[in-house]
């Protein structure tokens, strides 16, 4: 009866250890940018496969780039199923951090981007965008979270901000980028970023596009 005990005590500090991987760490998880503002993690899980237990303890943005059957376990929780709806926004502000794994229950891959707010407190507040392109998704201390919609031959201009934006694209686009007399063209699919402090956006491809728009403070 002791060694049972024992050996599930090892068990379970074993596991907590293990839980307090970094998501940022996690090697599903590829950190694709950062600066002072945001560290862009972007996410794929393949068909049947796991992540580690991992802990999120940063205000966060969740962008669903694919529709998948998925499951996630809270550690010490029985785990729930879930799918995943391509192109949905979503921030959270972990203020109680969450620990937990991710697997896909799916025959396709899993796309996620998970955006951390790194920078602790806000820097400027610029007032929020007003565009009949735009839906105003969130308002929260270190950013404000927009859907940007964008019809073919449509253009969108960001104003010159010092804390800067993050484009995210949620399905395939081309696009011209106009900033400080430049002109870059960029052929966009799903999970595809563009961080600027501000530039013109200019549809030049065929097709309606959504993006995700954070606007940082």
């Amino acid at each position: 009866m002791k060694k049972n005990f024992f050996i599930l005590i090892i068990f379970s500090l074993g596991q907590y250890a293990f839980a307090q991987t970094a998501v940022r760490n996690e090697p599903r998880h590829h950190n694709v940018f950062e600066n002072d503002y945001v560290r862009v993690l972007d996410v794929y899980i393949a068909p049947n496969d796991t992540t580690q237990f991992h802990i999120h303890a940063t205000p966060s943005v969740f962008i669903s780039l694919s529709k998948t059957a998925t499951g996630s376990q809270l550690i010490d929780q029985n785990p729930i199923k879930n799918i995943s709806v391509a192109g949905s926004i979503r921030y959270d502000s972990l203020v109680t951090p969450r620990i937990h794994r991710v697997w896909n229950d799916d025959t396709a891959w899993y796309h996620v981007m998970d955006v951390e707010l790194v920078a602790g407190k806000p820097h400027i507040n610029e007032p929020a965008l007003q565009n009949s392109s735009l839906q105003l998704l969130d308002d929260k201390p270190l950013v404000r979270t927009y859907a940007l919609q964008l019809i073919k031959g449509g253009s969108f201009k960001l104003p010159l901000s010092k804390a800067g934006y993050l484009l995210v694209n949620t399905g395939e686009a081309d696009i011209t980028f106009q900033s400080k007399d430049i002109n870059e063209h960029r052929f966009m699919k799903a999970g595809h970023y563009y961080w600027t402090e501000g530039a013109k956006i200019l549809m030049t491809g065929n097709n309606d596009i959504t993006f995700a728009l954070l606007q940082l403070k």
